[in-house]
């Protein structure tokens, strides 16, 4: 049973709520037969889905099909409980690297087996089309398109989530709009980065952990009018036998025994750290806390080494932007990368939308890096004959071309393109064709994180899946829904990316962070790509979505009302979210 809920667990990190035992079942014989354990094999749950364009919510075919494809193929079966089965001599010989001539064979991603009816079987042909030359990819790419591109054309237009009043045509307004930063500080493309001291590194955090603390007491203050006055002390470590209130940065340890900290905001002299102390939430009905965190708590400390929480505090949002001046309804296309899936480098769900950009001529068309991953096999075995830069700027000519005047294209960096600066928060992108830029007016270079200013709205966007990272990093006794809970920590720590220490495979500048990481209004629209199901949620009047992948052909498309009375309302925003 500690096994099951442990499962559950982790599936609820990803977005899933599984309820069938069958699918419990299958992932634990998988556990079983292949001596994997539960952690890994979500891992590879999540490898599967991105590189097969599958569903996150597992179901027991796209179980067996990952089986055959990652599990067969990586995993060696336990004999021991399987000494009665056959085994055919493929996996026999793949089991010790060689083929049926005896060759040592290479390990390869093996396509997936779906079973294409004669009547929806689209044109296998489409994807070569898309080419961008014979130096951008070889012919083996160029085959594995074919073999990868076919797609069940029932998908396409349906819409998996919508939200807000029913839109009964996305076409072309004439209303025209132009696309600026917001006033809020941008990382500009000349930064300095990795430059930092430690020591400077532990006074921003302080910094940090100070600024946003005292608002959370003067929120904390303003909200609660019981009368009852309480002592406020920086020192967490404070011997007290009553209650008094404190604050500081939440340090979680999920990968033992689940025990929370708190570090303080004050450094003694001659310390290098802030003091830390274990809390214990035994009297807590409900909390969320994760790694990065900053929160208010009421507490005694009786001994010393222990804060017993009587209460915790954890929302303090930013004022909301000023109203929106909009005139005339505004409709945005949003998609993020990846592009394309880890099969080929055709990009063919990116020229899905793209026809569907130039049908129906939104005002606006984000598209969120990255384009070029880096850990995408073809670039991380140089396959590609182009240049990065040279295969980028492709991209973006054909993305153009297909693209009307009237149309704002907005294209914010990844930290995860390889031609881009590995570095969070990230510079816009660099385009060395000056005519690329010169021709094409209605282009606009983001960094990451971003604001932008669409006649007075406000879209926060970043690239980075902060909401899967908090997922990792959270322990929680709430139940509900798990993923505007995510997205609420976002808004309520006012930061494009609060998770502390950061994930391995996140580089983040603690300079650059405290400078463009944080927003001090609170957009109407932000934008929080993921690995996770596609959401659409409205938390604090503010409308946060996920389009999901693009390589998945999920996009989402918003239409804005203008403000009817001068009063906003995250009602004036009606989202759908749907297959291209």
């Amino acid at each position: 049973m500690e096994d099951k809920e442990s499962l559950r667990k982790l599936f609820l990190d990803l977005g899933c709520e599984i309820e069938n035992d069958v699918v419990f079942d299958k992932c634990f014989e998988f556990c079983n037969n292949y001596d994997v354990d539960l952690d890994k094999l979500t891992e590879l749950w999540v490898t599967f889905c991105v590189n097969n364009d599958a569903d996150i919510q597992p179901t027991i075919d796209n179980l067996i099909k990952m089986e055959h494809m990652i599990l067969k193929k990586d995993y060696k079966l336990d004999h021991t409980s399987h000494y009665n089965k056959n085994i055919d001599n493929d996996d026999v010989l793949s089991m010790y690297g060689c083929t049926e001539s005896g060759r040592p064979s290479k390990r390869a991603r093996r396509s997936p087996e779906v079973e294409i009816d004669a009547d929806t079987q689209v044109d296998k042909i489409k994807a070569a089309e898309y080419s961008f030359s014979p130096a951008t990819c070889t012919e083996k790419s160029s085959v594995s398109s074919q073999q990868h591109q076919v797609r069940n054309v029932t998908d396409k237009e349906k819409i998996l989530l919508s939200v807000g009043e029913t839109v009964s045509s996305w076409k072309k307004t004439d209303y025209e709009v132009q696309v600026t930063k917001s006033d809020e500080p941008h990382i500009p493309s000349d930064a300095r980065y990795m430059y930092e001291i430690l020591s400077k590194q532990g006074h921003i955090l302080t910094s940090v952990c100070q600024n946003l603390g005292n608002r959370l007491f003067k929120t904390w203050l303003t909200t609660t009018n019981n009368g009852i006055e309480l002592r406020y002390v920086k020192n967490v470590r404070c011997v007290s036998q009553t209650n008094f209130r404190t604050f500081g940065r939440i340090n979680t340890n999920k990968d033992s025994t689940n025990t929370v900290t708190l570090e303080g905001s004050t450094r003694r002299k001659g310390i290098s750290g802030a003091n830390t102390i274990e809390l214990d939430f035994r009297n807590l009905k409900q909390y969320s806390v994760f790694s990065g965190q900053i929160v208010a708590v009421e507490a005694v400390n009786p001994v010393g080494d222990t804060l017993y929480v009587k209460e915790i505090f954890t929302k303090s949002y930013a004022s909301p932007a000023v109203t929106p001046m909009i005139e005339s309804k505004l409709n945005i296309f949003i998609a993020a990368g990846s592009f394309t899936p880890s099969s080929n480098m055709h990009y063919q769900a990116l020229w899905d939308l793209m026809e569907k950009v130039a049908s129906d001529e939104p005002n606006v068309l984000i598209l969120i890096g990255p384009f070029l991953e880096y850990t995408h096999p073809e670039i991380q075995d140089n396959i590609i004959k182009d240049t990065h830069h040279e295969l980028f700027e492709k991209i973006l000519i054909k993305i153009m071309e297909s693209t009307r005047r009237n149309t704002q294209v907005i294209l914010v960096a990844s930290n995860r393109d390889v031609h881009q600066e590995p570095i969070f928060p990230t510079p816009h992108y660099t385009i060395f064709n000056r005519k690329l830029l010169q021709n094409y007016s209605n282009l606009r270079l983001m960094p990451d994180p971003c604001i932008l200013d669409i006649a007075g709205l406000k879209i926060g966007i970043t690239s980075v899946d902060v909401i899967k990272h908090i997922g990792k990093e959270e322990i929680s006794n709430v139940s509900g829904d798990r993923l505007s809970r995510l997205a609420d920590h976002v808004l309520s720590q006012t930061c494009f990316y609060p998770v502390y220490p950061p994930f391995e495979d996140l580089n983040v500048d603690t300079e650059l962070w405290e400078k463009y990481a944080f927003f001090d209004q609170q957009p109407h629209l932000l934008v929080l790509p993921s690995d996770m199901r596609c959401y659409c949620k409205v938390i604090n009047d503010c409308m946060i979505v996920n389009p999901e992948r693009m390589h998945k052909h999920t996009y989402a498309r918003l239409s804005v009302k203008p403000v009817i009375g001068g009063k906003w309302s995250s009602n004036n925003i009606s989202c759908e979210i749907a297959k291209v």
